[in-house]
């Protein structure tokens, strides 16, 4: 009878997930050998080759592309089973890491839904771009970060794809002015260079009126009336003015939000992970987390 083994994805999915053996190794806290192995096992088992490896990073090939996918939901689905049987009987603490502006974006449910259901595990949250959350969970200081992926880099278990739109705010109209000004997040936001160059491209003159690492800030200047910014379309306060092409202004490319996390973590994490996976994942029901989230603050990368 023929069956998949659980470790060997796990290391597949962490080779795929890091983009190399070295990286997949140290998630997985193995040696590079043993993580060669696992993936080498699973290659035979398959009678497919599932990396192409480049000179610093190792590329899916279109089988371990199919894979990748279910190898993913075979490991979601073993913690979802995990956490259902254990409910709230393990204690633990979750650092948790996501940029501030996805507070609202996530909040409500993580206070209202998991932590009624898990009482004696605690979220220890904190806040800093996506950039570096990734580097918090490579160097063990986060359990688990919500981020918006590079496109050239991507690390994570995609959660849900997302339009960015141009918005602005309730009757004012600053998109008219001769020179854009723009109300964005500081350098080490991931939307902020495709922003820019889309005006580039277009040949839209612009100039940064505001820039804030907090999206208090970011609200403040949008209130003002006199300037606009780019925020994934969920996150789009609904009495906000929503731009695009008929204003002038460019598309924009969609954005990856993403969970990343470590395999084999501790149970506790697992559940926060199965919880944030399946409120918010694109496959995920409208429910309290989705009615939320259409009426919240920005949440940009």
């Amino acid at each position: 009878m023929r069956h998949l083994d659980r470790e060997a994805l796990a290391a597949f999915v962490a080779v795929a997930e890091s983009g190399s053996f070295t990286g997949a190794a140290q998630r997985l806290n193995k040696t590079q050998a043993a993580i060669s192995i696992a993936v080498g096992r699973l290659e035979e088992r398959l009678g497919k080759k599932l990396f192409d490896r480049l000179h610093r990073r190792v590329a899916l090939t279109s089988a371990g592309e199919r894979l990748q996918h279910y190898a993913q939901k075979i490991l979601s689905l073993e913690d979802e089973a995990i956490a259902s049987l254990s409910d709230a009987t393990h204690e633990g603490r979750v650092r948790l890491g996501m940029p501030d502006d996805y507070l609202d974006f996530f909040g409500s449910a993580l206070v209202t839904s998991f932590a009624p259901r898990y009482p004696l595990v605690s979220i220890d949250l904190r806040c800093n771009f996506s950039c570096q959350l990734e580097m918090m969970v490579e160097a063990r200081e986060l359990d688990i970060a919500v981020i918006t992926q590079d496109a050239m880099e991507p690390k994570g278990e995609v959660l849900r794809s997302e339009r960015q739109i141009w918005c602005a705010a309730p009757n004012r109209y600053p998109e008219t002015a001769a020179v854009l000004r723009l109300a964005l997040f500081p350098d080490g936001c991931r939307a902020k260079p495709h922003i820019l160059k889309a005006l580039d491209k277009a040949g839209r003159p612009w100039k940064i009126g505001y820039s804030s690492s907090s999206v208090q800030g970011i609200q403040l200047a949008i209130a003002s009336g006199d300037m606009v910014t780019v925020l994934p379309e969920s996150a789009v306060p609904p009495h906000w003015r929503r731009l695009g092409e008929a204003e002038g202004l460019p598309s924009m490319p969609p954005l990856n939000l993403a969970i990343y996390t470590f395999q084999q973590a501790r149970l506790p994490v697992r559940q926060l992970t199965t919880f944030i996976r399946g409120s918010f994942g694109d496959h995920a029901r409208l429910g309290d987390g989705e009615k939320h989230r259409r009426s919240v603050a920005p949440a940009s990368a």
